[in-house]
């Protein structure tokens, strides 16, 4: 049995929102130089999604699209053209067959009513429950996300809009459920009329040291509900409705128009002839959605550094906005998204941003083989253009800015100059012996363990014995640091920590008065316990010397050893990465700044593994360490355990597991985004 509920959607999309903040450090101030932009994108681009959507409202007769209707000043949507048509997709991909496996049905029925109960405590505030919004919408469903940033009590705004055509009688009867529901607990109902239409509003008496105002406002009629956590948005909705819009929809706006034109514009051609469906698009200004985020969440990092403030001090607000498409079911692709976002210039120098933001740089290569030294068994493989050395200087501002203290030149100073330490000339031998690709690989080794996940990152090099001498000065001020490798070109070094000795004297700050008045300040625990460092030169398996860093001192020895011994055979051979690759050509990937190949069955495999022994989050992985040290106790014992022991064995969910792949590719005023999984 397939379960999509509706507002799991909507936790999903609040979850991309932020990744696509956190791992982009997006901003959305106010446009610049908008009008260069608009002219720099072709008018049948910025028309066709006016053209989309006017289409569709002409054949579904008055009913007007809610991106017609949503406010300008949206900060973030999720849409899905038609929800039943999306389940029906859904079934026929390969996770959505998942879900329906019989292997996985004792799991799926043992966390049901945990996960339903989770999804309906998002749903609630808005009134509408998962199963009433499986029930009533017959098409059209969105989630929009409005930013009220004068009200500190309220700052944002949550609405849904569902096209409930066919199942007017069903909507009515989910109303009236809510409407029992919500008196009997306690919430009183107040009616009025606005415009002709219906509109209920309840409103929750505060508790006591209450703050927060609550409060749920429905409007229905023959062609769709609007639900609402505020009664002015459903209002202005209504005015939207009748003609009487007081500003201008969502799309119209040019950033809208610009980024899900693009969007539109590269899905279109993969899916002419394959059969797949549009199901989801997603469209936000992402410096407004991780503030939504971070109050939706309700977290609060006390007095540390406000993340967002300082990239928008920094000139990541160049970003205005990011979305895009999804597509499910093509004879292909069982998914495809395509997506962009949108960043023009803020200067005119090469760098194109301010500040930090100059850090923003992934120029285009050429999309190449993999390395031949990539063994078969990795099972992802990324590899990304980025200009190291100016990225390196860029942070200077943003790191005396979080740290509050000009202090970025003087810790390089210090690593040159100080006679206790490594004598690094980061300026001088390291940085400008760095390439500007980076290429990140993953796998996971067997009997699966806490150990078992292993990623290694490889930047090709220069100048192989600079860079070697700067490697081997840190790793002997390095006191947890030793030899552990010293193969044909590549001296193998590895940290443990607490494993050297140190001579440091505690006793030193007795006899110093530094001003802290007695105060421990509690150094904070390392991202990685254990981790390995190499230069590995050049060899019959490779086109360069590559400094190469890795949780696993032994993976590296494995892939020193395929560069030394000249390997042929490796990734880019396997049948399945051969298939991805050819995906990546036929939609067009040519010169990239990021492409990506991944394998879920092995990707997964240590993760799933881990899971149901109850280790996930003591495994060493670098996912699992910045868990350990930025997340873990934020709210974890609200945390409910997930009952895993009756998952099925990996084996048995393998087939549902299909290879996939990424690219990103940069234009003259942002990103465009490309990802797939194969059929």
């Amino acid at each position: 049995m397939l379960i999509l509920p509706a507002d799991h959607l909507v936790r999903k999309a609040l979850l991309w929102f932020g990744s696509i903040f956190l791992t982009l450090q997006l901003n959305a101030p106010p446009l610049v130089a908008q009008d260069a932009v608009v002219a720099e994108v072709q008018d049948a681009v910025v028309a066709k999604v006016a053209d989309t959507l006017e289409n569709e409202g002409a054949e579904e007769g008055e009913y007007i699209v809610a991106t017609d209707l949503l406010p300008g000043s949206v900060a973030g949507l999720l849409r899905i053209p038609n929800l039943p048509d999306l389940a029906e997709g859904w079934s026929k991909t390969h996770l959505g067959q998942l879900l329906q496996d019989d292997a996985m049905q004792p799991y799926l029925e043992s966390q049901r009513d945990q996960a339903i109960g989770y999804l309906n405590s998002i749903s609630s505030k808005v009134g509408l429950n998962t199963k009433d919004l499986q029930d009533i919408s017959s098409g059209e469903v969105v989630v929009g996300w409005l930013p009220f940033a004068n009200d500190t009590r309220r700052p944002f705004a949550l609405c849904i809009i569902a096209d409930i055509r066919g199942r007017q009688e069903n909507a009515e009867n989910a109303a009236e459920k809510i409407d029992a529901d919500l008196k009997k607990a306690g919430w009183e109902r107040s009616d009025i009329k606005h415009r002709g239409h219906e509109l209920r509003t309840y409103n929750n008496k505060p508790k006591p040291g209450q703050l927060k105002v609550e409060q749920i406002a429905i409007s229905i009629d023959d062609s769709r509900i609007i639900a609402a956590d505020r009664d002015s948005v459903v209002t202005d909705l209504i005015d939207a409705i009748e003609g009487e819009a007081a500003t201008t929809p969502i799309s119209e706006e040019d950033e809208f128009k610009i980024v899900m034109g693009r969007s539109t514009e590269a899905i279109e051609q993969p899916l002419e002839s394959g059969g797949g469906m549009i199901s989801g698009e997603w469209f936000a200004r992402p410096f407004q959605m991780g503030r939504i985020i971070r109050e939706s969440l309700e977290v609060d990092r006390g007095n540390d550094v406000d993340i967002l403030n300082l990239l928008e001090n920094q000139g990541f607000d160049a970003i205005k906005a990011a979305g895009g498409i999804l597509a499910v079911a093509d004879d292909r692709y069982d998914i495809l998204h395509r997506g962009y976002i949108l960043a023009p210039p803020t200067t005119d120098l090469p760098s194109k941003y301010e500040l930090a933001a100059r850090m923003l740089q992934f120029p285009n290569s050429e999309l190449a083989e993999i390395p031949s030294w990539v063994h078969g068994e990795i099972a992802s493989f990324s590899r990304m253009n980025v200009k190291i050395e100016e990225a390196f200087w860029a942070s200077e501002t943003l790191i005396n800015e979080a740290l509050g203290d000009d202090i970025f030149r003087d810790i390089i100073d210090g690593i040159r100059d100080d006679k206790d330490g490594p004598q690094i000339d980061i300026a001088k031998d390291v940085l400008p012996n760095l390439d500007d690709q980076v290429v990140v690989i993953t796998d996971n080794t067997t009997p699966v363990d806490v150990g078992s996940e292993r990623m290694l990152v490889a930047v090709k090099i220069r100048d192989a014995a600079t860079i070697k001498e700067a490697i081997r000065k840190a790793m002997e001020v390095e006191p947890d640091a030793k030899l552990v490798g010293e193969l044909d070109g590549a001296d193998i070094w590895q940290v443990e920590r607490g494993t050297g000795s140190d001579d440091f004297d505690e006793d030193i700050f007795t006899d110093l008065d530094l001003g802290f008045d007695e105060e421990i300040v509690e150094e904070a625990p390392p991202l990685l316990d254990h981790w390995a460092i190499a230069t590995v030169e050049k060899g019959p398996g490779s086109d360069a010397p590559y400094l190469i860093f890795s949780n696993s001192a032994d993976l590296i020895t494995e892939i020193a050893t395929r560069i030394s011994e000249g390997k042929t055979k490796g990734l880019g051979q396997e049948d399945t990465i051969v298939r991805v690759t050819e995906s990546m050509n036929d939609l067009g990937c040519v010169s990239p700044s990021l492409d990506r190949c991944v394998r879920l069955k092995l990707a997964l495999r240590a993760k799933y593994e881990l899971l149901k022994q109850g280790k996930l989050k003591e495994s060493g992985s670098f996912l699992a360490s910045f868990y350990r040290r930025f997340l873990a106790g934020e709210g974890d014992e609200d945390v409910k355990p997930m009952d895993v022991s009756k998952l099925p064995e990996l084996v048995e969910i393998n087939k549902y597991l299909p290879d996939g792949g990424s690219y990103i590719e940069t234009t003259d005023n942002g990103w465009a985004l490309t990802s797939f999984l194969l059929k």
